[in-house]
């Protein structure tokens, strides 16, 4: 084995160690927050309310961590400094719960918000940099891990809470943080390209407005982009109404971590499998295929009537969500310029993580209040589905997925 081969695979390694951790450690957080806040007092309603204005916040700070990655700092001391204060922040956050104090609880979450919550994007940009520098690093494989570890987290986790309450979740959660920076030390950093001597402003030299003008100047990056909104935005109000679907089959807690499990672990085989499949099919298909999968599967989340049902057809995840995300990665690897890599990459994580969830919980809570079922209300996700469908349709007639240079 060569050098170049030695050096993927020790990245491969350490990047799956990274997603592993780094999702164990956030599921103690992002899985259970709303019940937790409950527990602790609060209304349903008021723990909704706060954790949509978290993610308003998560939306509104990603670029400007990406934009920061890109002009000042590598995405490996942004990632790392921000997993430090995301480990200190989960283990005060019993502390400011039990305080029982409302701006207290407020302030440490918006910390985590804008320390952990923007981890994702930075660990996406950071693998799509390596990326550009080795084609050959799989990142549905590492990114895989990350799946893998949060299904097992939520479960095991789940636990946890029922034995020891909700502070010893979240401090397990502060610890495995902590693990994730000493491996974030040893990863390798992506490279940054400098383009000068072609002719072109070096990275330094490019403004806010410059970096948005170039990534909004490729209409495949704006296709990609509105593509993934409109399915992930159905994928968000999924992972919403499942809760309430189960419930009103009769269901219980029990069955509704069984269906979430089902997703996160139906996502590893086609994520570790996404190297092979893109070089065999193409992004282009593959793009057809998991906007397929998506309308079908909100089709029949729509028209379901039992509970083993509703948990059985969340294995579509692997068929549309498992596909979506690795092949945009790795699309995104290819068609972006370097000197804006963070940027366009976490503006792609605040539309199509933080955006969709905002809406996807506005429209779900007016459907819910104006009197629809919850089932009903994924009717209307279903076209938002059609809508990511017939866009991917429209960038095969008019060739701009195609790869130029």
């Amino acid at each position: 084995m060569n050098k170049t081969k030695l050096l993927i695979l020790s990245i491969s390694i350490k990047g799956m160690l990274l997603q592993i951790f780094f999702w164990f450690g956030s599921c103690t957080y992002m899985a259970f927050m709303v019940t937790t806040l409950i527990d602790y007092g609060w209304s349903a309603g008021g723990a909704a309310a706060a954790m949509t204005a978290m993610a308003v916040i998560a939306m509104l700070v990603q670029p400007v961590y990406g934009f920061i990655s890109d002009k000042y700092f590598s995405e490996k001391i942004l990632s790392v400094s921000l997993l430090m204060v995301t480990a200190v922040c989960f283990v005060l956050l019993p502390f400011s719960l039990r305080s029982g104090n409302m701006p207290l609880i407020l302030l440490n979450m918006a910390g985590i918000t804008v320390t952990g919550m923007q981890i994702n994007g930075l660990l996406d940009a950071w693998i799509v940099g390596l990326k550009q520098e080795f084609q050959t690093i799989n990142y549905g494989l590492i990114r895989g891990c990350g799946s893998f570890a949060y299904a097992l987290s939520a479960q095991l986790m789940g636990a946890v809470t029922v034995t020891f309450y909700h502070d010893m979740r979240l401090w397990i959660g502060g610890g495995v943080i902590l693990l994730t920076v000493i491996i974030a030390l040893t990863f390798r950093s992506a490279r940054r390209f400098n383009k000068a001597d072609a002719g072109e402003k070096p990275v330094n030299k490019i403004n806010g407005a410059q970096a948005l003008k170039l990534i909004f100047s490729s209409k495949q990056y704006c296709l990609l982009l509105g593509v993934s909104f409109f399915l992930l935005l159905s994928n968000a109000a999924i992972t919403t109404l499942i809760q309430l679907l189960t419930r009103d089959f009769g269901g219980t807690a029990a069955q509704i971590g069984t269906a979430t499990a089902v997703m996160a672990f139906s996502e590893v085989p086609a994520m570790f499998l996404m190297a092979f499949i893109i070089k065999k099919i193409g992004y282009k298909k593959l793009m057809f295929i998991c906007s397929i999968a998506y309308v079908i599967r909100m089709i029949i989340n729509a028209s379901i009537a039992s509970v083993n049902g509703l948990i059985f057809v969340q294995l579509l995840q692997g068929l549309s969500y498992a596909v979506l995300i690795p092949v945009a990665m790795s699309y995104l690897s290819q068609i972006v310029d370097e000197r804006v890599r963070s940027t366009a990459v976490t503006i792609y994580t605040a539309v199509t993580a933080a955006l969709t969830s905002i809406l996807g919980n506005l429209i779900t809570s007016s459907f819910l209040a104006a009197g629809l079922s919850a089932q009903s209300t994924l009717i209307f996700f279903t076209f938002s589905s059609l809508i990511g469908l017939s866009l991917v349709l429209y960038g095969s007639v008019r060739k701009i997925w195609e790869l130029t240079g």
